[in-house]
């Protein structure tokens, strides 16, 4: 009995230790390990791969050596988020998604209104990773995609088990992980609010979890973990992040740039914590790769850029995701300068531009009868679709409302956007 009773004690708190790890990609990592000793070789094989490709000062922090490696100054990451759920609150809205977007890319090219929370000892290497992420919206098989998936599933909770990432398991198959990144949205059980796949693991499980509750800033999200951190934290992780304390008392993260700490921090910390000697300064507990709440993270290091950059480098393991053709220029952020007047096709015209709510549109050749024509609003979120049939057409769009939006035009062979803007 007494056996016993310890027994219950021992697993009491060896859950809630669990329960209490917000992030479970330390504990997938180490059970991959055990599982598969040859993935602790090559994640070897890679941090030496990292080491080299940083210390030779190679093309990743953008220089003017970028040419030498074919790194581009931005990195643009494609996104598929497969939605996982059970009931209606776990099947999170477009809105709820979009709002996700928009924290990463803000989080990874330091756009973070926040940023100026990140305390002055620490702003010298606080770093625009400049790395961009966007909502796939070409599939594996090149057919249009808004690069969300959403399936019912009969599972009620998840673990770290991957069962979401099949769906002979409940869950859904990935897509391609050398050209997109995947991101299961669904509920985790023991408190998990997310966790990632370790570079270099297993392709048909790369990819990120998510809790649904904690991803973006909109809809069914919950405090503290309301403002999209826990998804900036797990790709962190799957761009070859350490938690900053190395996983271990006084551990080493790989970065030159973070200080050493003890342990995770939590909360929200409003004063100096020295917890391994490296003081004045102490732990640098507003970082995105600590446990603290959403609202208390600002920033990544110059050498954590260094880092998760280094994987897209030739011969690393998230370089062919480079030539991936999974973003087009309509699931880019029109600020970004990647949508112009210029990728209009030359058969098209659209009139009058602006308008204040009638617009014809004109093509001289129709490739099909069924040319679909998609109107989005600058969030990337489709507004108003149309079919093309006739070589003019009229169309009211005075629902909208005043802004500037982009038209889709595919006829089946050809794809263009355009501006229009909408008095």
């Amino acid at each position: 009995m007494r056996i016993f009773l310890l027994f219950m004690v021992f697993s009491f708190f060896s859950l809630l230790a669990y329960s209490q790890s917000q992030c479970a990609s330390a504990e997938y990592r180490m059970e991959l390990f055990k599982r598969s000793p040859a993935f602790a070789g090559k994640a070897a094989s890679i941090e030496s791969f990292t080491k080299k490709i940083i210390n030779s000062h190679l093309q990743v922090t953008n220089d003017s050596a970028g040419s030498i490696t074919g790194m581009p100054k931005i990195i643009t990451i494609p996104v598929v988020v497969h939605i996982l759920y059970n009931n209606a609150a776990q099947n999170i809205s477009d809105a709820q998604i979009l709002s996700q977007i928009d924290v990463l890319n803000k989080d990874y090219q330091r756009q973070n209104a926040d940023s100026v929370n990140t305390p002055e000892v620490f702003k010298p290497v606080a770093a625009d990773c400049e790395i961009r992420f966007a909502l796939a919206n070409v599939d594996p098989q090149g057919k249009t995609s808004s690069g969300i998936i959403r399936k019912y599933t009969s599972i009620q909770g998840f673990s770290i088990n991957d069962d979401m990432k099949s769906a002979a398991s409940g869950g859904d198959d990935g897509w391609d992980p050398n050209q997109y990144l995947n991101i299961w949205v669904c509920n985790l059980v023991s408190g998990v609010l997310g966790y990632s796949s370790i570079p270099g693991g297993p392709t048909e499980k790369d990819g990120v979890v998510l809790q649904y509750s904690v991803f973006g800033t909109t809809g069914n999200v919950q405090a503290p973990f309301n403002k999209g951190r826990t998804a900036t934290h797990e790709i962190g992780h799957w761009l070859n992040l350490l938690h900053t304390w190395g996983d271990a008392d006084c551990g080493d993260d790989h970065v030159a740039d973070t200080p050493p700490q003890r342990a995770a921090n939590r909360g929200c910390p409003d004063a100096i914590r020295i917890t391994c000697g490296q003081g004045p300064n102490g732990d640098m507990y507003m970082n995105y790769m600590d446990f603290t709440n959403d609202a208390c993270m600002n920033l990544f290091t110059t050498g954590q850029k260094e880092r998760m950059r280094a994987l897209f480098a030739p011969g690393g393991v998230r370089n062919a995701m480079l030539s991936s053709n999974a973003v087009t220029a309509l699931a880019l952020h029109p600020s970004q300068g990647l949508v112009s007047d210029n990728n209009i096709h030359p058969t098209i015209q659209i009139f009058p531009n602006p308008t204040a709510g009638t617009v014809f549109i004109r093509t001289s050749a129709l490739s099909t009868m069924a040319s679909q024509l998609d109107i989005f609003n600058e969030l990337g979120q489709k507004m108003m679709s149309f079919q093309l049939d006739q070589h003019m057409q009229q169309f009211d769009i005075s629902r909208l409302k005043p802004g500037l939006y982009y038209i889709h035009f595919n006829d089946g062979k050809n794809q263009s956007v355009t501006k229009l803007i909408k008095n």
